[in-house]
């Protein structure tokens, strides 16, 4: 579906990626704008987390919490309370659907080239015909010009994920030049500079890692990804505790809506109470965590692990078992799942 909609109040323009409502555009980034289209084809019906990334993303390097990012940025275009959506709507463990129905509508609008032989006509009238044609020549060049800045964005989206798809095949030198090339194209790119940072951990070079999340907050506030690698990094590697608590204040103070988002910075918030001997504090937090999403991994493991530094044995065990049933999860870190083993005896 890539002709104008109605939805609601809102004509939406994919070709565009804008949003008009209440006779204001709003402009969308193309991936969110394709997670709507993908939602308007289903028309009313939900689409499942895992089908919109696979049709959105195509099966690239992508986290869940890229796609609830792309939503998180749809509601704040079109108005939508998450907390009583009129156009969105969050189903739980499943997905997403659109409450509003699509209604096909066509926009007349005057195309570049168009408002270009208005004005030349005008023109030509104005000062001559030699004059006017010198005019044409030069609009010529200009709309030339101009459309090959326009393209600019969609090149540097296919870099990107061409660079993901490598990245996924194992070819990460090659993703890692994809990346950078997209920047150079477009030095803004909250995602592109995302992925370039988690290709730079996989090598490993941690510094890069985390100069190109830093970036990635810098281009988009609300890129919350960002925000939970690069306070792992902080954490793991660099031992400054401090800055990653200060990181998921920044992130936290945004008042992201939806739960996933939650609790991957609960969880590292969490984490870094830890690590600081915090642990009331990060009780407290990490049981939000776990009641966002119980069946997060990790933050039954840590969990376990502030119970244990309190003393609490035998509640500690129960959060042991949980941290060993969801180890698989990408969240949890393989030396959990060891720990995890060890304390219910069983052989990593």
């Amino acid at each position: 579906m890539n002709r104008d909609f109605r939805l609601g109040r809102m004509v939406v323009q994919p070709s565009l990626n804008s949003i008009r409502l209440n006779g204001t555009a709003a402009r969308l980034e193309p991936k969110a704008m394709e997670v709507l289209v993908c939602l308007a084809r289903h028309d009313g019906n939900v689409v499942s987390k895992e089908e919109l990334i696979g049709e959105v993303w195509a099966g690239l390097f992508v986290s869940d919490d890229v796609l609830t990012r792309c939503v998180s940025d749809l509601r704040k275009a079109m108005e939508d309370n998450p907390k009583a959506p009129q156009i969105i709507e969050t189903i739980p463990k499943r997905g997403y659907r659109l409450l509003q129905k699509v209604e096909p509508v066509q926009i007349q609008s005057p195309s570049s080239i168009e408002k270009l032989v208005t004005w030349l006509r005008s023109a030509r009238k104005a000062r001559g015909q030699r004059g006017g044609w010198m005019i044409f020549a030069v609009l010529i060049v200009l709309t030339l010009v101009l459309a090959s800045i326009a393209a600019l964005p969609r090149i540097a989206r296919y870099y990107n994920n061409r660079g993901a798809q490598l990245q996924k095949q194992g070819q990460i030198q090659e993703a890692i030049q994809d990346y950078r090339r997209a920047l150079s194209l477009r030095s803004g790119y909250a995602e592109a500079h995302y992925n370039l940072a988690d290709a730079y951990e996989e090598i490993p070079n941690y510094e890069k890692a985390l100069q190109e999340y830093e970036r990635a907050i810098d281009a988009d506030l609300t890129f919350y990804p960002a925000y939970n690698n690069l306070s792992r990094l902080y954490i793991l590697r660099r031992k400054d505790y401090g800055i990653a608590l200060r990181l998921m204040e920044r992130a936290l103070s945004l008042k992201p809506q939806e739960a996933s988002v939650q609790y991957s910075l609960f969880k590292n918030y969490g984490w870094a109470n830890l690590e600081l001997h915090n642990l009331v504090q990060a009780e407290k937090v990490l049981r939000s965590a776990s009641s966002l999403n119980p069946e997060g991994g990790a933050a039954h493991c840590l969990l376990a692990k502030v119970l244990d530094e309190q003393g609490k044995a035998a509640a500690a065990l129960g959060e042991w078992e949980s941290c060993a049933a969801y180890s698989t999860n990408p969240d949890v870190e393989p030396e959990w799942r060891n720990e995890a083993q060890e304390h219910l005896g069983r052989e990593p």
